[in-house]
């Protein structure tokens, strides 16, 4: 018990957080079955594609390959990739285990395709639609990983773990950056990071990995650099701030107004206003055209997902008639709200195992008490600076829920498609709109709460997946 204290006290946290993400994480990416992530094969496709060095996805009019048919004329997004691929796909599992609870993975089946060949020149156009539109930013760690198994001629099943275990690692890496940098909510943002969703989706080859461990980065950074009265920016933040924030553009466009946090850090940091204003406009510059660069090559590859998924009429809907918008984003939080929030800390798989709504319950809890109480470093947060941070949280879930009602049919009454786990990257900042110097509990009683709590969160997770899958 002396050992954690004495962590947390030499400001240790994120060895704390290495330590459990590290254990725990290694045993989701062994223990969860194959592709059993969401969408999980198809960013194998996409990461595999990008490990060969083919950023961006081809078009293909018939002779095409999905999950489960064969397109003889549709057109179809994707690219040329070993068939092996694609029967270590199908064939991971006998039985498809997506949103059948009641359907449990055989371990032989794993065993019998881990033996398949790569076989790399007997190749077919495999269709992947929706993450074939993705910049190859988020794929780079899972890309690593696939690449050192093809060097080694390893089957398509052990390239995919490679995939997965590279992603974490990078995850880990850019989390334990943040909790390093931040200047507050060290507790904070380990429950954050380490929500069963989070932590899972890490452990995947998900997309969302690198994505919620730039913007966590992103975030720490720029409390350090506003809150901390000893910094002064100078040319190299600047710079390290116009790479990071082009990494989180092209990771995924809906957190682009994470980039509106800039906006709180001071003026005199900067030494003069010209300097300040050519910073944010550099960073701002930079990180719009990457965003208008990937999405030219995005419209001109687009395949539409569906019949009545029209993006750009959709865009006109909402231009037209925003305040009728506005209405359809509030029914769809009333209506799904409690949704997000179970799934925001934890319902895993195909967002078809969900973790017990009791300990759903019990993680706000410890979150709240967390997010009031933690023990106050000399910083305080105006409230000015809470109306920034409460600003970008508004504006960054209007962005999502927009750019995920682009892929709903025309003039929808809901915004269907969102999820939970898309608000991680938005979480501290919302949790700190509750920091304050009038409820404070004890430092250690609180740290070991939170770290005894994290064990049970990560152990009854994985107690879920495994009766999920196995049991």
């Amino acid at each position: 018990m002396r050992s954690i204290d004495r962590f947390w006290k030499c400001g240790k946290i994120e060895q704390l957080f290495w330590a459990i993400a590290t254990v725990f994480g290694c045993f989701f990416a062994i223990i969860t079955p194959p592709f059993q992530a969401a969408d999980e094969y198809l960013h194998f496709y996409r990461a595999f594609q990008i490990s060969e060095g083919q950023w961006i996805a081809q078009q293909q009019s018939g002779d095409c390959y999905g999950y489960s048919r064969y397109f003889e004329k549709e057109t179809c997004l994707g690219g040329k990739l070993p068939k092996s691929l694609l029967t270590t796909v199908r064939e991971s599992s006998s039985l498809d285990l997506r949103f059948h609870p009641e359907r449990k993975q055989n371990i032989n089946d794993i065993i019998a395709v881990s033996k398949l060949p790569l076989n790399s020149r007997d190749r077919i156009f495999i269709k992947f639609n929706t993450t074939g539109l993705h910049a190859p930013i988020p794929y780079l760690p899972q890309a690593i990983g696939i690449a050192i198994g093809k060097t080694l001629n390893l089957s398509p099943l052990i390239i995919f773990y490679l995939g997965r275990f590279s992603n974490l690692s990078i995850w880990l890496i850019l989390s334990g950056l943040a909790l390093k940098i931040t200047p507050l909510g060290k507790l904070l943002f380990l429950l954050l990071l380490l929500t069963p969703m989070s932590l899972f989706q890490s452990s995947s080859l998900s997309a969302d990995a690198l994505t919620n461990g730039i913007a966590f980065l992103w975030i720490a950074i720029v409390l350090r650099l506003s809150l901390d009265r000893y910094i002064s920016i100078s040319a190299k933040y600047i710079i390290g701030l116009s790479i990071l924030a082009i990494l989180l553009c092209l990771s995924k466009l809906a957190y682009f107004p994470l980039l509106l946090l800039l906006f709180l850090i001071p003026v005199e940091k900067f030494k003069s206003f010209k300097r300040y204003f050519l910073a944010i406009a550099l960073i701002g510059i930079a990180s719009a055209l990457s965003m208008l660069i990937w999405y030219s090559i995005v419209d001109r590859i687009y395949v539409p997902l569906s019949a009545g998924i029209l993006p750009d009429r959709q865009i006109t809907f909402i231009l037209d008639r925003p305040l009728e918008f506005i209405a359809i984003i509030r029914q769809t939080f009333l209506q799904e709200g409690i949704n997000y929030l179970h799934q925001f800390i934890g319902v895993l798989g195909w967002i078809d195992t969900p973790l017990p709504r009791l300990f759903i319950v019990s993680y706000f809890i410890v979150l709240s008490i967390v997010a009031l109480g933690d023990d106050r470093p000399s910083i305080e947060i105006s409230s000015k600076y809470k109306l920034g941070i409460g600003t970008v949280v508004v504006v960054g879930t209007f962005v999502l829920s927009s750019l995920a009602y682009l892929w709903n049919p025309i003039g929808a009454k809901i915004v269907g498609g969102l999820q939970g786990r898309y608000f991680i990257p938005f979480s501290p900042l919302f949790f700190l709109l509750f920091y304050n110097f009038h409820f404070q509990f004890k430092p250690s009683i609180l740290q070991r709460i939170v770290f005894f709590y994290l064990i049970f969160s990560c152990t009854l997770s994985l107690a879920v997946t495994i009766k999920r899958y196995y049991l």
